[in-house]
């Protein structure tokens, strides 16, 4: 019941912030981030095969993470990427999310790493001060495109020349039952490639997209 009264707010009265809140407490596992319909070992497999993806993308395109890599990660969520940044050996992590729970847990889990509560968009980022902008599954939960611009942007310019975006896009495009699906659906918005390297600018340097579940995966080097 309580499941159906959160989908019920996402139907009639969406507010993000209230929505992923209420999603991520009752749900801190991967079934609150990915597919709830599947068990935590399914989720656990799916996110699994995410990663070998990105580990593949991330050698395909030279992208090093190190120690001295300073990573901004956008929806931090219930913290799997956090933990893979981590096992990649990175120190210098700010992390993103715009439900309290995620800031909260994940700051008693990860003290040595900075975590930011807020809308992409509106939350105070260094100038050019980071190498890698990690920002997987999330693009499509800003519906709204006035947010969705000034959250690539305040993203953009937090990172520093010749650094390096991660992130992943739903192209309405290539995915039919995705666009049909979203006209009922208030959390998500598919937008293809161009919506993307219309921000960046004709400079940036953007990977061939390749397949990951049912988004894409996009590599884009800052000039």
């Amino acid at each position: 019941m309580r499941r159906l009264s959160i989908y019920m707010q996402m139907l009639f009265r969406y507010k993000p912030k209230r929505y992923w809140n209420d999603i991520l407490s009752e749900s801190f596992d991967l079934r609150g981030v990915g597919h709830f319909g599947l068990s935590e070992e399914e989720n656990q497999k799916m996110y699994a095969e995410k990663r070998a993806i990105i580990e593949r993308e991330l050698g395909r395109n030279a992208v090093s993470i190190t120690a001295d890599t300073r990573v901004l990660e956008i929806g931090t969520g219930v913290g799997f990427w956090t933990e893979f940044l981590r096992s990649r050996g990175v120190r210098h992590y700010t992390g993103n999310d715009i439900a309290q729970v995620s800031v909260d847990t994940l700051s008693q889990r990860y003290p040595d790493y900075t975590f930011v509560h807020g809308d992409a968009g509106e939350i105070a980022l260094p100038a050019a001060s980071f190498d890698l902008a990690w920002m997987i599954d999330v693009t499509q939960h800003m519906t709204d495109d006035a947010a969705f611009n000034r959250a690539i942007g305040n993203i953009w310019q937090s990172l520093r020349p010749g650094a390096t975006f991660v992130l992943t896009f739903w192209d309405p495009g290539t995915n039919k039952y995705l666009a049909n699906k979203l006209r009922l659906n208030r959390i998500e918005k598919p937008r293809g490639i161009a919506a993307y390297s219309a921000l960046f600018g004709p400079s940036a340097g953007l990977s061939d997209p390749v397949p990951f579940n049912d988004k894409h995966l996009l590599v884009v080097r800052k000039p």
